[in-house]
């Protein structure tokens, strides 16, 4: 099971940052805090607000990245009843000379093309989700699948990717295995509910065909936000299958030597909630799971060591052996 855990995660360190842009002011209320993490004290299998009062607080937040080991925290936050998503508030803290800057609001990554959760495949390179302009009665009206560039001290001009990968639909969530593969969801037609999780294999530089990951994954519901291990080994994503706890709850899936993916499991109790529990984020430093839920009435961001999978999958395995121990 160590080889599951100790694979690379979808999400890896983008080597340089954008400083130039970040309009940070001096906050002589802020808590002197020091090391990874703003220097929280790290979860165990139990999971536990993330920087409770500093990065989640009353409004709802969500993350976007967390890069440079742990020292460069990218996040989201919408005051309750913050209705324009065309201005999505985009934050940044980081760990500058040993002390952490207070979260700032940085106009460079609130561009209305940068919208949405962002996924590194390299150092030079990020994919992310751009929601089109609202119609005129206020809605989405399309959600598809960009990349953009990063070359020393800035973000390139964003493209597009190509049809079979984006549609008339909505296409979103990109989350990318080491060998080029890109798992999202999306409403398609093909889709056997409201979303389904896909993916594309990359060929000679192109994703030319898109594949739905069929009914062992997804159902008639809602199935999305997937995040793949760098080695494509496993993969977690939140759906409201039948059995789940809440209106949506996280979900891993292992990937077997033939390409299949094994009958998912829900990550539990202490994980998932009555609320929804969404946006499945491991870390680069593979220690740690973070993911979004609605448990405290509003949206929060928590995080949880990455070894509950592994005591989840052991315990899942006794119960298969034993189901008189149940």
């Amino acid at each position: 099971m160590k080889a599951f855990l100790l694979a690379y995660f979808t999400i890896i360190i983008i080597q340089n940052t954008v400083c130039s842009n970040i309009d940070i002011h001096k906050d002589s209320h802020f808590p002197v805090l020091k090391g990874p993490y703003l220097g929280q004290k790290p979860p165990d299998l139990e999971p536990e607000l993330f920087a409770p009062g500093i990065i989640s607080t009353k409004d709802n937040e969500a993350l976007f990245g967390i890069f440079k080991h742990g020292t460069y925290i990218i996040f989201d936050r919408k005051p309750n009843g913050f209705k324009d998503w065309a201005k999505n508030p985009v934050y940044i803290t980081q760990e500058i000379i040993e002390n952490w800057e207070p979260p700032a609001l940085t106009e460079n990554l609130g561009r209305p093309w940068y919208l949405d959760y962002p996924h590194p495949n390299n150092g030079q390179e990020v994919y992310y989700t751009w929601w089109l302009p609202l119609d005129k009665n206020g809605r989405i009206s399309d959600i598809n699948i960009w990349k953009v560039k990063f070359t020393e001290d800035r973000w390139g001009e964003p493209h597009k990717l190509r049809y079979r990968i984006n549609t008339n639909h909505f296409d979103a969530w990109p989350s990318i295995a080491k060998n080029g593969v890109l798992y999202f969801h999306s409403n398609r037609e093909d889709s056997f509910g409201r979303s389904d999780i896909y993916k594309s294999v990359l060929v000679d530089g192109k994703y030319s065909t898109v594949e739905n990951l069929g009914t062992k994954i997804n159902t008639p519901g809602l199935e999305h936000d997937p995040c793949i291990a760098l080695d494509g080994s496993f993969l977690i994503y939140s759906s409201d299958r039948e059995g789940s706890q809440g209106k949506d709850d996280l979900y891993v899936t292992f990937q077997t030597e033939n390409g299949e993916w094994s009958d998912p499991i829900n990550l539990g109790a202490s994980v998932n909630s009555e609320a929804s529990e969404n946006r499945p984020y491991l870390t680069p430093d593979e220690k740690y799971l973070f993911f979004t839920s609605t448990r405290n009435a509003n949206l929060d961001i928590f995080w949880v060591d990455v070894k509950i999978i592994e005591e989840l999958i052991s315990h899942h395995a006794a119960n298969r052996f034993h189901p008189s121990e149940k």
